[in-house]
């Protein structure tokens, strides 16, 4: 359990965002969103956006019937945990009035539930969550399990750039949401054993560069970790070979985590948000709940 966990009610978080289309993914994500904002004593907004590319009279129509629809959903949850969540009804583009809402809040975490998954993988780009994360500066949680599934491990990607290396350190602000074990993932591609074959190296000198570029990354994780507050946690290395997509996956099939952290920036791990990239394949395919941030942008 981390220090924060055993001593009570958590703290690094004052206000919380949820967004909600009213689809049973987004009722997993208000449900986390309140449990959280009992467990932070934080505040807690809940917001549903009304597209306004519509007749006024009609978008008014929805907007009171979503307002009914959403009191009535949340109600259950929010005596359960003891939290009075307050409810705004949006109207305009979702993922800029969500992006508005957080911005008048000044929110320190959104949540949001998990897209919809599609035959067409490629769908994911321009997503609400895809367009989120990039454009609010703010960490945001994806969510996909169910609040009967305490948060109880946690595997943040760290390429150590500094969007991998931000996100662990607001993930170590919350206490990692109250998990009580984190692993610290890095994987690694030693790029040059195929230059290095086709110029008839022998293999055990491969071996060797693949052996140092392990160590290498192990070393600086170990300093990482002792260097970094973790909330008190000891973390377990994982420094795996691969594809990092690939990686991720198979550690989370594996660990079976409740929650993977990742910068959405970086020079390895994660790039830029755009379809392909290692962020939208854990976003679109991870079987636990992940909490992404770009950072905020640097100005000149």
């Amino acid at each position: 359990m981390s220090a924060a966990a055993a001593t009570g009610r958590l703290s690094g978080l004052k206000n919380i965002l949820v967004a909600t289309d009213l689809s049973g993914r987004s009722e997993k994500a208000v449900a986390r969103g309140i449990a959280l904002a009992a467990e932070f004593g934080a505040r807690i907004k809940i917001v549903h956006v009304v597209d306004d590319d519509q007749p006024a009279v009609l978008a008014d129509l929805e907007a009171s019937r979503s307002a009914d629809l959403l009191v009535e959903s949340v109600r259950p949850v929010a005596e359960k945990f003891g939290v009075t969540p307050e409810i705004e009804i949006a109207k305009g583009i979702e993922s800029e009035a969500i992006r508005q809402a957080a911005d008048e809040m000044n929110a320190d975490l959104l949540v949001l539930g998990a897209h919809r998954r599609q035959f067409l993988r490629d769908v994911f780009t321009g997503t609400t969550v895809e367009r989120v994360i990039r454009t609010c500066e703010r960490p945001v949680l994806m969510v996909r399990l169910d609040i009967g599934e305490a948060y109880e491990k946690a595997v943040a990607a760290i390429d150590l750039s500094k969007p991998s290396v931000g996100a662990l350190e607001f993930a170590a602000s919350v206490s990692f949401f109250g998990c009580s074990s984190l692993m610290l993932l890095h994987a690694y591609m030693p790029l040059a054993s195929g230059f290095m074959r086709y110029a008839s190296v022998e293999e055990h000198r491969i071996e060797d560069y693949a052996r140092a570029l392990a160590d290498e990354a192990r070393s600086a994780l170990e300093n990482l970790a002792k260097t970094m507050p973790l909330a008190g946690l000891k973390p377990e290395l994982l420094i795996e070979e691969g594809a990092t997509a690939e990686v991720i996956a198979d550690v989370i099939a594996r660990k079976s985590p409740q929650l993977v952290v990742l910068g959405t920036t970086g020079n390895s791990i994660l790039k830029n948000l755009v379809i392909g990239s290692v962020a939208n394949a854990v976003l679109r395919d991870a079987e636990c709940d992940v909490l992404a941030y770009a950072g905020r942008r640097e100005t000149a």
